[in-house]
């Protein structure tokens, strides 16, 4: 057949993918609003004119016309308002009154409510802002009695969200933005709630939707709480924050985190649910069809439209009105049809992993499905065949949408599940079975409250036993490994060939094109590390109000220079150093350096310890007493990471051609038996490193009664780069010492507004005055530094 009756054949799978180009250009190349209208006009009369004289161009015009409505719609989304937008107004940071209306039902979770606004007005000090724009607001320890639609004003200072301040880190500001939200409100006190005017919502949520949500919440937690009314309001609401983190992370740890998510999974679920329902009740197939189609629609709104949910309602109405007008519709198209429809609700959304996944498992199972059942005997690809139908077709599903996930998940997490395709065979039909229970459950819930008890009472047992076995697999050594982070040659390549799957058996070109798309990602690969810069690469990480450093030597040894802090609300190492090491592609890391025991410098070593590999551990040797301390002796011992204590003078040998020499501490500061008489800050580890003619300075806290001792080092104490001591405080870089340094680069690290009111303005203003550039991770986030050996390069997440 050919490829233009095919391309006829699936017309809507053809023009999402127009429609995608035509949003990657409208976010990518600045075309404006104005000149894409233009085109997409002048196009689209082409596209008239060359079907009014049957021209052969007129395909090309009209996938023309459908690019440049893509790239138009984009801009209309991102430009069109009648009033400015706050990121357009000098907003942030200002406290005042924000008023806004409440346009999500509000989530309740750990003493906190949140909820997402539509600002109207802003009254400042200086000035009344009349705006649009979101916010997403936290009110903490408050009874707020306020709803969906309600006008609230509230008194505090709008912010912008956290943008993403470490290599590899979290960006929660395109996170939100994704979502249309680009402000964030906290309220902690009563004195912050001005006003809350009640109001209502429109109709079709205030009259239904939320009373569902409300009527399905209440029938499960009649008889269910904790994590079993967690997980199942989670699964069946998309209400992610009632299910605790410590099931999530089993789920995730398993590979089996895409069950928590309402998706195509639960839309399946919800309507084979309701389909068969109906046609025990004696419906007919057609009326059944139609139905379940309007069930499914309420579904979708009732768990707040999500994408993968829109999805895969879009998709299933397909197939449903197909059995209603007794036409068997094309899945690929259907699939187009449903991408459309989203790019065209949400331009924003092919960026969200949460659309990425969800098409991309979509179109895996579809494309690769029949491919993988080949492999099997022939006997088990027979219809009335039960182990194709039990076990070798879930099978297949199951190991095509890790295939068509797998890289995504590698790419955004670092992390591959080795045992998720066993786990998913057991998990989700454990998961059909809660689902079910719980959808009788509400449904008998308002009409006949003892029945709906006994499914929560049967549900119990079935989430109970759901999440022990989630959490029992996920201590199984190897459930899940920590991978390298891809690249996006290899992503492209992996797309490739899930789009190649169904032709892989039929067409020999195919194939042909999968084994040379191989082989370019093999090349590029090879290549690419052969070819490395043989630098000295050097990471100040923003760890907040802490120090943590990462260093990579010309020949690829690895060394990290503290770990931030662990806290009840924070971990610097399990929230930036190990995602920062794992985005990087480290595995192993050569040696640690623990400046001094003080949380902040050593609280997210924990977590680097128990996760990773360590071949050294360095420190000052000093006698600390705190659970912390203790933990990493402990994490040493079991582990076998080699300890060295070190002292001024000692040499760092071994790190690929660059000369490593500690400065300090002396005994007067550690002595023999680990006492630090002048305090820990004053006996941390000042070492330098030297690559070819230039010198980098770490100093962890030491403070000016070091001094002396350091400045005794005389020729070998100046540096091009330099850590700042005890981030920027009054008691360290003393004129004297900044003067012998004499930096080029010193690099400060604290967090954004912290209570020591870190670094102090005249310890800035002096690293200035010597021509020093100051660099803090408060206001830049990381900073990058590559050293050649003669010169250095220097960049920074924010600035």
């Amino acid at each position: 057949m050919s490829a233009s009756k095919k391309t006829r054949r699936r017309p809507a799978l053809w023009t999402a993918l127009g429609f995608g180009i035509g949003l990657l250009l409208g976010r990518t190349v600045e075309i404006g609003l104005v000149t894409a209208a233009v085109l997409s006009g002048l196009a689209l009369l082409g596209a008239a004119t060359g079907f009014y004289c049957k021209a052969r161009w007129t395909g090309w015009m009209l996938g023309m016309v459908v690019v440049l409505l893509g790239v138009l719609r984009y801009h209309i989304d991102t430009a069109l308002s009648p009033l400015p937008h706050l990121v357009a107004l000098e907003v942030f940071g200002q406290r005042g009154v924000v008023t806004g209306r409440i346009v999500q039902e509000p989530k309740h979770s750990d003493e906190r409510i949140r909820f997402v606004i539509d600002l109207e007005q802003v009254v400042a000090d200086s000035a009344i802002y009349h705006l649009r724009g979101r916010a997403l607001v936290t009110v903490k320890d408050l009874n707020l009695p306020a709803d969906y639609g309600d006008r609230v004003s509230l008194r505090g200072k709008l912010q912008r969200p956290r943008a993403m301040r470490n290599p590899g880190g979290f960006d929660y500001r395109a996170f939100l933005a994704q979502q249309d939200i680009y402000g964030t409100l906290f309220v902690g006190r009563p004195e912050q709630v001005v006003s809350v005017e009640p109001l209502p919502g429109p109709w079709l949520h205030e009259g239904v939707v939320l009373p569902l949500r409300r009527a399905v919440r209440q029938s499960i937690e009649r008889n269910l709480s904790g994590a079993p009314a967690g997980l199942l309001l989670g699964v069946l609401l998309g209400e992610k924050q009632r299910i605790p983190e410590k099931v999530r992370a089993a789920f995730r740890s398993t590979g089996l985190a895409h069950a928590l998510v309402v998706s195509g999974l639960h839309v399946g679920m919800v309507g084979g649910f309701f389909f068969f329902g109906f046609r025990l009740l004696r419906l007919a197939d057609r009326p059944s069809s139609a139905a379940t189609i309007a069930v499914l629609a309420l579904y979708a709104l009732a768990t707040g439209a999500q994408v993968p949910v829109v999805r895969a309602v879009l998709m299933g109405a397909a197939v449903l009105l197909g059995r209603v007008l007794r036409r068997q519709g094309d899945i690929y198209n259907t699939l187009g049809l449903a991408a459309l429809a989203i790019l065209v609700i949400w331009p924003e959304s092919p960026w969200s992993l949460s659309f990425q996944l969800s098409f991309g498992a979509t179109w895996a199972i579809v494309a690769l499905h029949g491919p993988l059942a080949s492999l099997f005997p022939a006997a088990s690809q027979r219809s009335n065949s039960r182990v194709g139908r039990w076990l070798v077709s879930p099978l297949c599903a199951t190991l095509a949408a890790q295939l068509g996930t797998g890289p995504l998940i590698a790419y955004s997490f670092q992390q591959l599940a080795l045992g998720a395709v066993v786990a998913n065979l057991v998990v989700v039909p454990l998961l059909a079975v809660a689902v079910g229970l719980g959808l009788l459950a509400a449904l008998t819930g308002w009409i006949l409250p003892w029945i709906a008890t006994a499914f929560n009472a049967a549900n119990y047992l079935v989430l109970v036993g759901l999440i022990e076995l989630v959490s029992w697999w996920a201590a199984l050594p190897f459930a899940s490994v920590a991978v390298p982070r891809p690249g996006v040659l290899f992503i492209a390549v992996a797309a490739a060939l899930c789009l190649l799957g169904p032709l892989l058996p039929h067409k020999a070109w195919a194939r042909k094109a999968a084994i040379f798309a191989a082989l370019v990602w093999l090349n590029v690969a090879v290549w690419t590390y052969a070819l490395r810069a043989r630098d000295l690469e050097i990471v100040f990480l923003d760890v907040g109000q802490g120090d943590s450093a990462f260093v990579r030597f010309p020949d690829g040894k690895t060394m990290v220079v503290d770990g931030g802090e662990r806290s009840a609300y924070f971990d610097g190492g399990e929230q930036v150093l190990l995602p920062f090491l794992r985005h990087r592609g480290v595995r192993r890391v050569d040696v640690v350096v623990a400046s001094h025991p003080h949380n902040d410098h050593i609280g997210g070593l924990v977590a680097l310890l128990e996760q990773m590999e360590v071949g050294y551990f360095l420190d000052s040797g000093q006698a600390y007493d705190s659970w912390t301390a203790r933990r990493l002796q402990e994490l040493i011992a079991e582990r076998g990471v080699r300890y060295h204590r070190v002292a001024a003078g000692d040499s760092l040998a071994g790190l690929g051609g660059v000369a490593g020499l500690v400065l300090h501490p002396t005994a007067d500061f550690v002595d023999a038996d680990g006492n630090a008489p002048f305090g820990p800050n004053n006996g941390s580890v000042v070492f330098s490193l030297q690559h070819g003619i230039v010198r980098v300075l770490f100093t962890g806290d030491v403070e000016l009664e070091t001094d002396p001792a350091i400045l005794a080092w005389g020729a070998r104490l100046p540096a091009r780069l330099l850590k700042v001591a005890h981030h920027g405080s009054r008691t360290s870089s003393q004129p004297v010492f900044v003067a012998a340094v004499a930096p080029a680069v010193a690099v400060m690290s604290m967090g954004e507004g912290n209570k020591f009111k870190h670094p102090a303005p005249e310890v800035v203003a002096r690293y200035a005055a010597h021509g020093a550039r100051v660099l803090r991770t408060d206001h830049t986030g990381a900073v990058q530094v590559w050293i050649d050996g003669t010169g250095m390069a220097v960049q920074t997440m924010l600035e």
